[in-house]
């Protein structure tokens, strides 16, 4: 055999290994599915023998101390959602209410901020002068590379 027959093989040996992996992986993936399947049919059933044996157990036709405290339970479990669904029902009702100001108050300004730049001052330290941006007017801080107003940058 030469080198092409002996690397052919092995690239079909390739190809045939992965083929059945693959398949494999298709097969357990489908069982899997099946698997879960009855599970899920296996938990409704499951949900309908309790249902029934919590009404038998409330219609007396089954005494059971053990189905007793667990209707005991599912009741105070019930109690509790229907707490919590009047608790939702007024937490989705309430309202902002805005906050009246004290009488004598002033009533903050509703027009537009100030287009001026008040730098801060501290005692024994020099005022920054200010500079009126060319783009907009805005008063600012004379080392200002960009108006804070506009965004327009400044003269160098």
């Amino acid at each position: 055999m030469g080198f092409l027959d002996n690397l052919s093989k092995s690239i079909s040996q390739g190809v045939d290994r992965a083929k059945f992996e693959a398949e494999k992986f298709q097969r357990t993936t489908r069982i899997q599915g099946e698997i879960n399947e009855l599970r899920k049919q296996i938990d409704i059933k499951r949900a309908e023998l309790g249902d029934r044996a919590y009404e038998l157990y409330k219609a007396g036709q089954i005494q059971s101390p053990t189905l007793g405290d667990m209707v005991k339970a599912m009741e105070a479990l019930r109690g509790g959602i229907t707490v919590k669904e009047e608790e939702l029902k007024t937490a989705q009702a309430e309202v902002f209410v805005e906050p009246t100001p004290p009488a004598g108050t002033p009533a903050p300004p509703t027009g537009p901020a100030p287009q001026s730049y008040a730098p801060p001052t501290t005692p024994g330290q020099p005022v920054t002068v200010a500079k009126s941006c060319p783009n907009c007017q805005f008063q600012m801080p004379a080392a200002a590379v960009f108006c804070p107003n506009c965004g327009a940058r400044q003269g160098a």
